[in-house]
């Protein structure tokens, strides 16, 4: 597949009272621009349902070199590839007016049978994907030795404007989460600059979960948990 690019600018409801965006519209962001560029090849999500299918992200590797402001035009770019016989690769870059990179993510993808409720083999698909070399993501988190006892844990319970298409939690509503109720006085310094996520067991509505959170230094580990399975981890590294 080609590379595909689209020129976005930043709105008011994207951005803190900083004026900056907040870090959740990057992976917005990432999402419709997966969706764009996998419907221009005649695989996302209507070609998905039609084979009753769904894709669903796995693992996300975001990294904010600098967050863009208020009324700044970005330009997003994006490709993706095969990572292994089940899993899909995308990168996608941000850049500011000047072409400088200022965000960076690269993400995993698994095409899920609706009836099974598996992984579908790519092979097994009329879709063709090449090997890719992700350029996106130039480092990984860390190791870090977090705390036995964690900081605080929260109860939440999934809200409808956390639904996405395929009628479960849209992936960004977890790093929302972790960010919204990580107590004050746990808070590091600064702003998400470098965050991880992983999907382990979809939520739905009106799921309650617990949400734990870890704190060391300038990072914060958050575990997202169901009484039904329903699971997800974030880790963050702050400014």
């Amino acid at each position: 597949m080609k590379d595909f690019m689209l020129t976005h600018r930043i709105t008011s409801y994207e951005c803190s009272a900083d004026h900056l965006m907040k870090p959740e519209f990057f992976m917005h962001l990432c999402q419709e621009m997966a969706e764009e560029h996998a419907d221009m090849n005649n695989a996302g999500y209507k070609w998905a349902i039609s084979n009753h299918k769904i894709w669903v992200e796995t693992q996300g590797n975001f990294e904010l070199l600098r967050r863009p402001a208020w009324k700044e035009e970005i330009t997003l770019r994006t490709n993706t590839g095969k990572a292994s016989p089940l899993q899909a690769r995308r990168f996608v870059e941000m850049a500011d007016a000047q072409g400088q990179i200022i965000a960076k993510a690269d993400l995993l993808w698994v095409l899920i049978d609706v009836t099974s409720r598996r992984p579908f083999p790519l092979k097994r698909t009329d879709l063709i994907f090449a090997e890719l070399e992700c350029p996106a993501i130039t480092k990984e988190l860390p190791p870090c030795d977090f705390p036995e006892s964690p900081g605080e844990t929260v109860s939440i319970k999934a809200a409808r404007r956390d639904i996405d298409f395929n009628a479960h939690i849209n992936n960004s509503a977890y790093l929302t989460w972790a960010l919204d109720t990580l107590p004050e006085a746990h808070t590091p310094a600064g702003a998400p600059k470098h965050f991880h996520l992983t999907f382990r067991k979809e939520s739905r509505l009106g799921d309650a979960l617990e949400i734990t959170h870890y704190v060391q230094g300038a990072r914060t580990r958050h575990i997202i948990a169901g009484a039904d399975g329903t699971r997800a981890e974030v880790d963050i590294e702050w400014s």
